[in-house]
């Protein structure tokens, strides 16, 4: 089977803005949810220069951001998982991808991550994924050294001491 595209799931986080620098995508996607820093824009101008390249950005404009689905799904999160995750991120993406895609996302070497790779291997079998920083042994902590030695400055919530770039709140966080 001959692949179209390779996209690149960028998430205004360290660890996707390296995955998406080592496997020189075709495209490079983000899906907006409406509930991010605003200084994450900042920080997805600063990576577009980085990479020389523009992020197309996609939105489920059935909703505006995750309080719009939350209080129109009257439900927040459960062991499945966040209805905004699957409205503002999923959805989305299945819109935009092709059957050919190659899919790469910015799992880490750290171990909740490779368990959230293997699921997503999993749940979707027909998936073609890439998962680079995995298969390269780079952890989250490697990830924000990384940017920061390319000059970029991290997404403010790092600072503010979120372990991502997520939304605020978001409420599948640990």
């Amino acid at each position: 089977m001959q692949f179209s595209r390779r996209i690149s799931w960028f998430s205004c986080g360290s660890a996707s803005a390296i995955a998406t620098k080592l496997s020189k995508p075709d495209v490079i996607a983000y899906c907006h949810t409406g509930a991010e820093h605003e200084d994450n824009a900042r920080f997805m101008s600063d990576c577009e220069n980085w990479f020389e390249q523009k992020i197309t950005i996609l939105k489920n404009p059935k909703y505006a951001d995750t309080w719009e689905v939350w209080e129109k799904r009257k439900f927040l999160a459960g062991v499945a998982g966040a209805p905004c995750t699957g409205e503002l991120k999923i959805k989305p993406r299945l819109e935009f991808q092709r059957e050919n895609d190659i899919h790469v996302f910015g799992y880490t070497a750290d171990s909740p991550d490779v368990k959230r790779a293997e699921g997503l291997t999993e749940h979707w079998p027909d998936l073609k994924c890439e998962f680079p920083l995995i298969e390269r042994g780079i952890t989250k902590a490697a990830c924000l050294a990384m940017i920061e030695t390319a000059g970029i400055e991290p997404p403010l919530t790092y600072a503010l001491g979120f372990p991502n770039a997520n939304c605020l709140p978001c409420v599948m966080a640990t």
